[in-house]
């Protein structure tokens, strides 16, 4: 790999960023002797930099010694105290705190991305300009168009790119569920599914002065491609899930695993995004200095299997584990059928049949037995330059985030709540979107919360066209000044163009 220093990097500046890029030099590979392909031979070691060292990208780093053909080299954080932990599990590692000297390192073939969610598209970008692959955390992206460029970016510059929903990476359970709900048809047609969140998160507090942040950050670092704007939230870490300039809500925290597992098995990734939206919800129970919503309802129209999500985070009064009860798991998915139902849980699955007999079980993978396998096929991919090895390429990931996108869009966009407009708007078999409804009021109303105008919102039906890979209809033009987002120099999201011997078939 052609070595690209760390000036020459900064002589670059914006502008060679959004001109698309870095140098071509950059995303020149040498032509693998054995098989032709540009890349590593099948021989070698991949070799691994770590950027965001906080508990995900811990835990990812914990299963490196156990995966074949795979070494860390480089360690990035912007917190100093996290770095020196991590420094401790790989001391031969080189460490750094920006994550453009790990990106000029020559020993490092491919990125582990665990930052925070509004640097996942920015970083993996800047990683496929430096000639690295890149495996990132999940959600994707916070809008359409940071998605849209990360797909682009690995297409343009022919990188191996995985996001981190595990769950696709079981090579039986996926075969066999969708053998038994589609080819053998043993529940017979589906006609619709409910998605469960129910997990208690407490607040997280609010400041009536600005948050100082911890002196072992580089919060210029930290906050990269973010507006530079007071936090009035305790802690700096982790929270930042709940603001929309840096998260995605539990909506693309647990929505994007569950959503995108019901996309693989119940949908067969044919729905590349939901036709219309509707969503309603609140934040509420606590006066904190969260943004996104605890309670939510979602109705996804596909065109053909209709899909309820429904999130509940507010702890229940008598019991501060618990928030509140739903039909099926609490973190899974239930596939209604003609002859009985599916349930999906993490880690397994149990069948059905219409008196409520169980007749089948599959037992998969839970997210403890998965990340190991996930990141192994990531280097696996990156050895026989092979994206087609990849059980969660780029692009299957940018479908799945139109769903837990297009649903804050729509929470986003909601006027005060009318229950007897959006029942109005309920034609799902079964009452699906109905009885998450009824599943919240109770809940809250248990709290002695209620779900009413001045409580909850709600939106009308987003309408999302494929193509255009947008909103259209009525929210266009709102849904559309909701994702403009403005970026601080230097950390500028480029646009990335192909031309059209780069596209690759949708």
């Amino acid at each position: 790999m052609t070595h690209f220093d760390r000036r020459s990097f900064l002589k670059l500046g914006t502008t060679a960023i959004l001109a698309g890029g870095f140098p071509s030099i950059l995303s020149a590979a040498t032509p693998c002797p054995e098989c032709g392909k540009s890349g590593k031979t099948p021989s070698e070691t991949v070799r691994l930099g770590f950027i965001g060292l906080g508990g995900r990208g811990k835990f990812l780093l914990s299963f490196v010694p156990k995966l074949k053909n795979a070494e860390v080299t480089a360690l990035c954080e912007v917190d100093e105290d996290r770095l020196t932990d991590a420094r401790k599990l790989v001391p031969e590692a080189h460490a750094y705190r920006d994550l453009r000297n790990l990106l000029d390192d020559p020993n490092v073939d491919a990125v582990v991305i665990a930052t925070c969610n509004h640097w996942h598209v920015l970083a993996s970008i800047w990683a496929m300009q430096a000639g690295k692959d890149v495996y990132v955390e999940k959600p994707l992206c916070i809008t359409f168009w940071e998605g849209r460029q990360l797909v682009n970016a690995a297409q343009k510059y022919g990188k191996i790119c995985q996001l981190g929903t595990q769950m696709r990476t079981d090579e039986r359970f996926h075969p066999e569920v969708r053998y038994f709900l589609h080819e053998d048809q043993a529940l017979g047609k589906i006609q619709s599914v409910r998605v469960n969140r129910f997990a208690a998160r407490g607040g997280i507090g609010k400041l009536t002065t600005p948050l100082v942040p911890p002196a072992s950050v580089d919060y210029t670092l930290w906050r990269g491609p973010a507006p530079d704007v007071p936090l009035y939230r305790p802690h700096l870490h982790y929270d930042w899930h709940w603001m929309w300039r840096t998260g995605n809500g539990e909506t693309g925290n647990w929505g994007a695993h569950l959503l995108d597992d019901c996309r693989n098995d119940v949908l067969r990734d044919v729905v590349r995004m939901p036709k219309r939206v509707l969503c309603g919800g609140a934040r509420i129970g606590y006066d904190d200095a969260g943004e996104t919503p605890n309670s939510m309802f979602v109705y996804f129209d596909t065109g053909s299997v209709p899909v309820v999500f429904c999130i509940s985070n507010l702890p229940d009064a008598k019991d501060r584990r618990a928030a509140g009860s739903c039909p099926g798991p609490s973190s899974g998915y239930v596939v209604y059928c003609e002859g009985g139902r599916y349930e999906k849980h993490w880690g397994g699955a149990v069948a059905f049949d219409a008196e409520g007999k169980k007749i089948r079980e599959f037992q998969g993978t839970s997210e403890h037995e998965g990340a190991g396998p996930h990141l192994q096929n990531f280097v696996d991919a990156i050895r026989e330059r092979d994206a087609r090895r990849l059980t969660a390429p780029i692009q299957t990931g940018y479908d799945s985030s139109f769903w837990y996108n297009s649903a804050n869009l729509a929470y986003r966009l909601g006027e005060p709540y009318s229950k007897q407009a959006v029942l109005a708007m309920d034609d799902t078999p079964h009452g699906v979107l109905t009885g998450a409804i009824e599943d919240l009021e109770r809940h809250l109303t248990a709290q002695g919360l209620k779900v009413t105008a001045d409580t909850f919102r709600a939106s009308r039906f987003l309408e999302l066209d494929a193509e255009r890979e947008a909103v259209t209809g009525e929210y266009a033009e709102a849904a559309a000044d909701l994702q403009k987002i403005t970026y601080c120099e230097p950390f500028v999201v480029p646009e990335i163009t192909l031309e059209p011997a780069e596209k690759a078939p949708q």
